[in-house]
């Protein structure tokens, strides 16, 4: 065991021994923004995101693997009508059985580990109110009907427990990775609730855009990389670091806490890019942080400017995905780093997984009902990336055969079904398309999309309004090959 590591757990054992629960967590985040009343949205669109905050008090106990948390989310109800409960995802429910996690057994180093979520104490409006939990989604019965135009003020107090698992939500080996950890409210339109469905593969979430204002506490040995900005690092008395987050406009908000870990640092264009690496080959890392400071500049030359301060990747034990995406923050699974691993496979999912900062971050859709949008994309983005700027050797997709495109996760009996039809056949589209109206045509579709959109959420529908814009002869029969079932 190296030096550092045992500093490490004589550094834990001590807080331990003078951790007082919460102190100074509960109460204090009404104090960290305050939110500008604005004009009412005509959309039906719930959350809205200019309307919607999250103000979080987080604290990080790695001894027991448990996350504790206060959240005050702020919004308007703006569904047009008065609304009687709220739902919620809270994902980390997803893990609690091991009949039913979506981790593949290999994430579970030692054995299954359960994860879970749970919401103590309930107010709305400063009215307390009943929580249900159904696992991966909770009901809030509101205690007095919240009438259209009305703001709301959740406020919630909850703890999370992390497994020891290798996956999205999970610890192994002193990194704790914390996507998708926190409860967030589900969107409403005239559909009704869209609520998330515990699905073993894919991303089985619809998100709107807020700001994010985050307080943290974690030991100091930990090196935090976050979403949105880190605003300050105060050194506790204990042992242990308070920080300030903000995170504007996010889809979603997460965290990794790592150890002993070598930090990169880059500027691409005003943007920093940073990467948390492991240090164990640091010529790879290094070529990484350098692609991915590229791949930033070519995207926003080409559909428009990356939307924030930082760009931050993290390596990570990770099974059941080599790469996945958050606002601001990428996660990467160590095999990624190998020297073993192949080189422009390499390069090709760094882009990918930088590409959704556009087509989901930037660009939302919900991901449960029409994961093509958004990840088909990414993969004909980052060929593109590979194209254009690495001038490697792509070969195109066009001559594939049409794909039924209006698949949900929950209509797909695989993950193969799903990487076959969201990914591969998605990303055909993209080339069949560019073969109907040219390459530069079909990048001024993908510019106007992302104006359109920007900050927003869109529908495949949106997206072939925008195309039909766009080519000078009716594309019907080239949508109907796509989109009408096989």
């Amino acid at each position: 065991m190296r030096k550092s590591k045992v500093w490490l757990w004589v550094t834990l054992i001590v807080v331990l021994g003078s951790f007082i629960w919460m102190r100074g967590l509960y109460g204090t985040a009404r104090s960290i923004i305050t939110t500008k009343p604005a004009p009412l949205s005509k959309t039906t669109l719930f959350p809205a995101p200019e309307y919607t905050s999250y103000r979080m008090d987080l604290k990080i106990d790695p001894i027991n693997l448990e996350v504790l948390g206060y959240s005050v989310i702020t919004s308007k109800n703006t569904t047009g009508t008065d609304l009687k409960e709220l739902w919620l995802t809270t994902y980390p429910n997803a893990m609690r059985d091991k009949a039913t996690t979506p981790a593949p057994v290999s994430a579970y180093y030692s054995g299954f580990d359960p994860g879970w979520l749970t919401i103590s104490s309930v107010l709305v409006n400063d009215s307390a109110a009943s929580c249900h939990d159904f696992g991966i989604s909770n009901r809030i019965d509101l205690p007095v009907p919240l009438k259209e135009g009305e703001d709301l003020t959740l406020e919630m107090k909850w703890k999370a427990k992390v497994p020891r698992a290798a996956y999205r939500y999970g610890s192994k080996g002193g990194v704790i990775l914390l996507g998708h950890f926190y409860p967030v409210l589900n969107v409403k339109n005239d559909q009704g609730w869209h609520t998330s469905s515990n699905t073993q593969f894919g991303d089985p979430f619809y998100t709107q855009s807020a700001d994010y204002m985050v307080r943290l506490w974690a030991p100091e040995a930990y090196q935090i990389a976050a979403s949105g900005e880190i605003l300050s690092i105060q050194a506790e008395d204990n042992g242990w670091q308070s920080i300030l987050i903000n995170a504007s406009k996010a889809r979603d908000f997460a965290l990794a806490a790592v150890y002993n870990y070598q930090i990169y640092n880059a500027a691409v264009d005003g943007v920093k890019v940073a990467g948390f690496f492991n240090g164990r080959n640091p010529s790879i890392e290094q070529q990484v942080l350098k692609q991915a400071a590229a791949v930033i500049k070519y995207f926003s030359c080409t559909y428009g400017s990356y939307a924030r301060p930082q760009l931050v990747l993290v390596q990570g034990p990770m099974k059941g995905f080599q790469g996945m995406e958050y606002s601001g923050l990428i996660f990467l699974a160590e095999e990624v780093f190998s020297p073993e691993y192949d080189e422009q496979r390499r390069a090709f999912l760094v882009a990918h997984e930088i590409a959704h900062q556009w087509w989901y971050d930037m660009v939302g859709n919900n991901q449960l009902t029409e994961p093509w949008l958004d990840e088909g994309l990414a993969n004909w983005s980052a060929r593109q990336y590979l194209k254009t700027v690495e001038h490697r050797s792509v070969q195109n997709q066009s001559g594939k055969e049409a794909i039924n495109l209006e698949q949900g996760l929950t209509d797909m009996d695989s993950k193969s079904n799903y990487l076959d039809t969201a990914y591969q056949g998605g990303e055909n589209f993209w080339y069949q398309l560019e073969d109907e109206l040219g390459e530069e045509k079909v990048l001024q579709v993908l510019r106007r999309y992302l104006a359109d959109y920007r900050f927003q959420t869109a529908t495949t529908e949106d997206l072939r309004r925008i195309i039909s814009r766009h080519s000078q002869t009716p594309l019907e029969y080239f949508f109907e090959r796509w989109f009408t079932s096989h």
